[in-house]
């Protein structure tokens, strides 16, 4: 795109039995690209990815008057992963906005996020989130921290209204995009190949996908300017519980760490960390971790080829965006939440 070509966006919904969230998401979705047309002339798109549904989504979909509004449908359930995966192939646009059906968008939500993507190492972007009351804060950039050998990655911080003046100038850098609510740079995006598929359902495919960019020598900045509103009963971090869940939970991120951690020093404490886990799960009776490692165990040919692409791809080590973050952590306009 030249400097001087208006803006474009495609967004991303994927959707499973939504109708319901649909209908109340898009009157401030519709709005919104009002605004972005209003005030850039840019082109737009929304693209709907059903996920197999089996209530009136589809039908509902249908009688959108809006042209720009498609829908992609699929069969059978395959997950939050692979659906958003079938919706960014289908994208025109330069750059990708990721929303979860759940979530209410603030009318003036896309504009901001468009500035960062002037600058080419910009790979995503998170955004701010607040509950449905408008008041509390519910999510923002995140500070990435390696302890006791894992990867923690989802410490929030925020940038306060009385310190905005303090961080122009300095990028607000964020660990990870939010899979509810982020903007990607398509090309970036296709040729990282999307969500990891052996993470699918869900749960974790945004921090993967993230630190990949990273390692290429991307970069990940969070925008504060830019808010959704939802309700946290119906976020998956949030409302998701269960052996089912955290048996998912601990075999993607095994499989995060298997496939993209490479520094030596940082794998060594990974793998004298994985025995006290264990120990930890027995006194706790957490019989879900052991099914979550053997899940990771049995991936491990895929996990093991694909780590040697990742291995080859890296501009970034790893130590290198630990020390960044380190540092990022300290800076007088980061407020951790």
């Amino acid at each position: 795109m030249s400097p001087t070509d208006p803006p474009s966006i495609s967004i991303v919904i994927p959707s499973w039995n939504g109708r319901m969230l649909l209908e109340q998401m898009f009157p401030s979705l519709l709005l919104a690209t009002k605004e972005f047309y209003d005030k850039t002339g840019g082109s737009w798109e929304v693209i709907v990815v059903d996920d197999g549904s089996v209530d009136d989504t589809i039908p509902w979909i249908e009688t959108i008057p809006e042209k720009k509004v498609k829908l992609i449908t699929r069969r059978r359930k395959s997950g939050f992963a692979l659906a958003c995966n079938l919706g960014f192939t289908a994208c025109r646009y330069d750059t990708v906005i990721l929303l979860n059906n759940e979530v209410i968008v603030d009318t003036g939500f896309i504009l901001p996020l468009l500035p960062h993507f002037q600058d080419s190492r910009v790979f995503g972007v998170s955004l701010k989130s607040m509950l449905r009351d408008r008041s509390s804060f519910h999510s923002g950039g995140k500070i990435g921290e390696f302890r006791l050998g894992f990867w923690k990655a989802f410490r929030n911080y925020d940038v306060a209204d009385s310190q905005e003046s303090d961080s122009a100038g300095s990028a607000c850098y964020s660990f990870s995009i939010y899979g509810g609510f982020c903007a990607l740079d398509r090309r970036k995006l296709h040729e990282l190949g999307g969500f990891e598929p052996l993470m699918s359902p869900f749960y974790w495919e945004d921090v993967e996908l993230s630190y990949r960019a990273w390692k290429r020598g991307w970069v990940i900045h969070y925008e504060p300017k830019s808010i959704v509103y939802l309700d946290a009963a119906t976020d998956p971090r949030e409302s998701s519980r269960g052996m089912r869940l955290e048996r998912m939970n601990t075999r993607n991120r095994f499989i995060f760490l298997w496939k993209n951690l490479h520094d030596p020093g940082m794998w060594l404490l990974h793998l004298g960390a994985i025995p006290a886990l264990c120990v930890q799960a027995v006194l706790t009776l957490r019989a879900a971790f052991f099914l979550g490692l053997w899940d990771s165990i049995c991936a491990l040919p895929a996990i093991v080829s694909k780590r040697r692409q990742e291995r080859r791809a890296a501009k970034i080590r790893d130590g290198a965006i630990r020390r960044l973050f380190s540092e990022f952590k300290k800076k007088s306009f980061v407020v951790l939440r």
